[in-house]
């Protein structure tokens, strides 16, 4: 006589047949979730990265009201970036939102992470936390605008010593802050043909290396995330219809939103200035995490 356990455990059993259709049903269901997942990572990165943004411009407005002036960029004296600690004590000593969450790790401002901080300050004193013109970074400062040898200062304010040097920018220059990018996501790309000048803390649009080091970066889905100098963040697309975007040297609207004087310095609005290469590159997606 059969027993009735024996029965119901031989009834219990999945065959291997039905233990590969609910595999099947698993995969299945977990490649139709990991992508929604994916993305919604990705746009908590970005949500992130806009708030690091707004902190920031928060900073940059506390520094210019306190010293009617922008921070400027870069010692060349001292070999090192100067924007991001002229700024940081305004930030609560926060390093962190110095770094774009959806960045490489390696490119943020933390020696736990990024290897290639270090170097003297502007005051010629030496800090792991200095960060040199071969450091990786994730933010940028729009410092020169369109064009680095321009008679009078486009951008925020470029070196603040040395040759390049040319006097602080104003608060009272900048003709439209609503309008005039302050800071944004930069690519933070290592390059080693382009060390120990790579430049990744500062934004230029006409960047004619073959890395475009210093483009802005579009590691957000394609999308930018940049702070303007009244203290607003927008997000935007690198290449738009047609071609146009904010490495574009044909969209005006956004050429006049690097400058200062917020005119395109085409020679027809504002004196002409060297004219730069739109490539293929500009579409492609850069690395993020």
């Amino acid at each position: 006589m059969k027993s009735k356990s024996n029965n119901f455990s031989r009834h219990a059993a999945f065959t291997l047949i039905e233990l590969l259709v609910v595999i099947a049903i698993i995969a299945i269901l977990a490649a139709m979730l990991l992508p929604a997942l994916a993305k919604a990572k990705a746009k908590a990165k970005q949500a992130a990265c806009m708030n690091n943004n707004k902190q920031l411009g928060l900073a940059l407005l506390m520094y210019v009201g306190d010293f009617q002036q922008y921070p400027g960029d870069y010692s060349a004296n001292n070999g090192c970036y100067v924007w991001m600690t002229r700024i940081f004590s305004l930030m609560g000593n926060n390093r962190n939102a110095f770094s774009c969450p959806a960045a490489m790790s390696d490119s943020y401002w933390d020696t736990n992470y990024n290897k290639t901080l270090g170097g003297s300050d502007e005051h010629g004193v030496y800090s792991v936390w200095t960060v040199t013109p071969s450091s990786r970074f994730s933010i940028g400062y729009n410092d020169w605008g369109l064009d680095l040898r321009h008679a009078t200062q486009l951008g925020l304010g470029g070196d603040v010593d040395g040759g390049f040097y040319h006097g602080a920018v104003k608060d009272s220059t900048i003709r439209r802050p609503t309008d005039m990018i302050a800071i944004g996501d930069v690519k933070s790309t290592e390059v080693a043909a382009l060390l120990p000048n790579s430049f990744s803390a500062n934004l230029d649009p006409t960047a004619a290396d073959f890395a475009h080091t210093e483009w802005p970066s579009n590691r957000h889905n394609y999308n930018i995330d940049f702070l303007f100098a009244d203290g607003h963040v927008e997000t935007t697309k690198r290449v738009g219809f047609n071609n146009s975007g904010p490495v574009s040297p044909t969209d005006n609207a956004w050429r006049r939103r690097w400058n200062n004087d917020d005119l395109a310095h085409d020679g027809t609005e504002g004196d002409a200035v060297a004219s730069w290469t739109f490539n293929t590159a500009a579409a492609l997606l850069d690395p993020s995490q």
